[in-house]
């Protein structure tokens, strides 16, 4: 067979995979998921809105000239709107959906707000997820479908705040210091550097979020704890020597901030800070951090555990 000479590779471009829609899923108040983006669930988002950036919320001072001096820039309370057809050819079934739905969207339970969590699934896999309060009701939108008289089908525009974060939270990561087994006979030099496992860096903790994260620690004792992010210039402890086996969980979420022990004391006043801002955040990307660990032993551990926080879903 002849060679055909002269041939060169194609640099056209090769054909991109087909673009897929992001994927809502709506869990009510009783933990039932609904998928809203299947045909055949008798419920399906025809639009969404209000799934990128938060709105900001900034904190000034007034100072002499007119100007003003910003000291904290923070997201507020998102809205989304959803618009949503519902539908099933059988009208007694469609009424009973329609029953359903209300009752799931209706996000109070026993007298006080009882939040959903709305999903979003992107083509790869990855979701991020947002507690959220429906607070428009049904408002039917002026498609024909509203004015039919609830036969078949009907659409609805429904409004959703979000409720203690307006970030969305994706995937957790976790991480764990301590010290390794001390050669017998030889207690570690204080204070002890905690060492993490699993092939992290000692010093660097990666939030892979665009959005600051909150760490909840679960500290073991023997020791008396420091946690310092060296690029905040943060630092925070514990004032009191946790014994081998007595454990502090210390929660530094905004809505949730706690110091907990083992059995179930609260050990707020333990902690050492000067304000609750040193209950430190890890930014986006890279942060250096140091975990020591004062009269520390070779059961000494510090559990790091963080949900990532995303913008826009």
């Amino acid at each position: 067979m002849p060679l055909i000479s002269g041939a060169r590779a194609s640099t056209e471009p090769s054909e991109a995979p087909e673009a897929q829609p992001l994927r809502i899923t709506y869990t009510d108040p009783d933990g039932t998921a609904w998928d809203w983006s299947n045909p055949l669930s008798g419920c399906l988002v025809t639009h969404v809105a209000g799934l990128g950036s938060p709105p900001a919320t900034v904190t000034s001072t007034a100072i002499p000239g007119g100007g003003t001096l910003p000291s904290d820039y923070l997201p507020g309370q998102r809205q989304i709107v959803i618009g949503l057809d519902v539908h099933h050819p059988e009208q007694p079934r469609f009424l009973a959906l329609l029953d359903r739905l209300h009752r799931a969207l209706w996000t109070e339970r026993y007298g006080v707000p009882a939040p959903a969590t709305l999903t979003v699934a992107r083509p790869d896999g990855t979701i991020r997820r947002l507690l959220v309060l429906c607070t428009s009701g049904f408002e039917q939108t002026d498609a024909d479908a509203a004015r039919s008289g609830y036969t078949t089908s009907t659409e609805f525009a429904l409004t959703f705040v979000s409720t203690l974060d307006p970030m969305w939270l994706g995937a957790p990561v976790r991480l764990v210091f301590e010290t390794g087994a001390a050669s017998p006979g030889v207690p570690p030099l204080p204070p002890v550097q905690l060492r993490a496992l699993r092939g992290f860096d000692t010093e660097t903790v990666t939030n892979p979020g665009n959005g600051d994260a909150h760490p909840v620690w679960i500290i073991t004792g023997p020791g008396r704890p420091t946690m310092t992010n060296n690029t905040t210039g943060r630092s925070f402890g514990l004032s009191t020597t946790l014994t081998a086996g007595e454990s502090v969980t210390i929660d530094t979420r905004p809505a949730n901030q706690q110091a907990i022990d083992n059995s179930g004391q609260d050990r707020w006043n333990d902690l050492v800070k000067t304000s609750p801002r040193d209950l430190w955040s890890l930014p986006s990307g890279e942060s250096r951090v140091t975990v020591q660990m004062a009269e520390a032993g070779s059961t000494s551990r510090v559990e790091l555990t963080f949900m990532t926080r995303w913008l826009r879903a």
